[in-house]
């Protein structure tokens, strides 16, 4: 794995997958493809990488600009890795976030601080059925009961094709849907309720 682009651009990411218990990390096909859907302004603009694994999505975030980055990771020694990396880089100083919690403290711990992001991005472990998933229903319930979106700004779930996400969930709603072989992003945008005119 390699950054992309950015000012760290081509730095190798040396995540074993065996050694972080068969972990399954984005591909560079849809981690160039996501960056391209998102544009190339992202100097300044707020990211939180959610089940952050490897932490190559969240290191290509920092990489093009954005500030802050968080990133979450459960899983410990993942953790440690991520941690261990930014260090080495020299990225772990301001405007850089990393924590080892499951993703529904984290999304709380963000809300309680009064954090809202630009982006977010979930690629939780995959669930290879065909059909509705909940989980990911559960995760978009909570980004928006926490508020945790700018108001333009999105979610993006990575997930397995087959897959079925719901076209709107609470304000979020799906804006756009891009398949890669068996690789799926689906968009989510939030949308501000219209009042009523007098």
């Amino acid at each position: 794995m390699r950054v992309i682009t950015g000012r760290l651009k081509g730095r190798s990411i040396p995540f074993n997958v065996r050694r972080y218990g068969d972990a399954s990390v984005t591909p560079d096909m849809i981690k160039e493809a996501l960056f391209s859907v998102l544009g190339g302004e992202l100097a300044g603009k707020s990211f939180l990488d959610l089940f952050a694994c490897s932490g190559q999505v969240g290191i290509e975030a920092l990489s093009r600009g954005c500030s802050p980055v968080v990133f979450n990771e459960k899983e410990r020694r993942r953790y440690e890795f991520i941690r261990g990396l930014l260090g080495e880089w020299g990225e772990d100083g301001e405007g850089v976030l990393l924590f080892n919690f499951p993703a529904s403290r984290c999304m709380r711990l963000m809300h309680s601080r009064g954090v809202r992001f630009d982006y977010i991005f979930l690629d939780r472990p995959y669930e290879k059925t065909r059909g509705r998933v909940p989980v990911y229903r559960g995760v978009l319930e909570e980004i928006d009961r926490h508020d945790l979106l700018a108001p333009a700004g999105g979610a993006i779930v990575q997930h397995y094709v087959h897959n079925e996400l719901e076209e709107s969930i609470g304000s979020l709603r799906l804006v756009d849907h891009r398949v890669y072989g068996t690789n799926a992003l689906a968009f989510y945008e939030r949308t501000e309720a219209i009042t009523p005119a007098e």
